[in-house]
């Protein structure tokens, strides 16, 4: 019998994550079965969070979970641009937190740690893609464009908001630290590169996101063997 842990919990929501993104290409019932199945993906972030409390968290699991977030909101929200839902602009300052986010917390791993509103961001983001799906596909022209763009709003505001004390300590930090800038650097130059490249992707756009999920999952592996060191 497979032992359900929150290590195993998290990597299934990474490798089932690519089965609601094809479903989104389909039609309004596919749709809406890839909204039902992100729903139960994001429901395991809750349960793995559970788990980790109770058995106790690991090192890895501290690393990966917030990083299988990532990887969650940055690919829905881009395929989502990709499907025409929302413009690109929101989407790249989303990602863009994600990826600053993510950078200062692997530099500084003892200094931002994980706070309730963020806990709190991700399930908004997460309910917020599969409102504005189900709004993108069954609500009436006249009303459609405006709950669109308020979803989309509600969800960037949130999104940085919540990541005001990892700027705030993260900042700090680099004025005490500021050699450690150019860390920063190679963890955010990339990641963004690809993020500017997405528009204009064309039949390659699935690279760009298998390229910023290599991005994210590079931080986990760094921050974990650096943490033997």
């Amino acid at each position: 019998m497979i032992k359900i842990t929150p290590n195993r919990l998290t990597l299934l929501r990474i490798f089932l994550l690519p089965i609601p993104c094809l479903l989104l290409f389909g039609g309004p019932e596919s749709k809406l079965t890839a909204v039902g199945l992100g729903s139960l993906l994001g429901f395991t972030d809750y349960l793995d969070g559970r788990l980790a409390r109770r058995k106790g968290h690991s090192r890895l699991g501290a690393l990966l979970d917030p990083v299988a977030d990532k990887i969650f909101v940055s690919v829905v929200y881009l395929l989502l641009y990709r499907l025409a839902y929302i413009p690109f602009w929101p989407v790249f300052l989303i990602v863009t937190r994600e990826i600053l986010v993510s950078a200062l917390r692997n530099i500084f791993p003892g200094k931002l740690q994980v706070w309730s509103l963020a806990r709190i961001k991700t399930a908004f983001q997460m309910v917020g893609a599969g409102l504005v799906i189900i709004v993108g596909n069954f609500m009436s022209s006249p009303l459609r464009e405006g709950s669109l763009h308020g979803i989309t709003f509600l969800v960037l505001a949130l999104t940085w908001l919540s990541a005001y004390p990892y700027m705030k300590k993260g900042l700090r930090e680099l004025r005490r630290k500021p050699r450690l800038i150019w860390a920063v650097g190679y963890r955010v130059v990339p990641p963004l590169s690809l993020l500017s490249l997405f528009p204009q992707s064309g039949p390659f756009w699935p690279l760009i996101l298998i390229g910023l999920a290599a991005c994210f999952l590079f931080e986990i592996l760094w921050g974990y063997f650096r943490s033997f060191l």
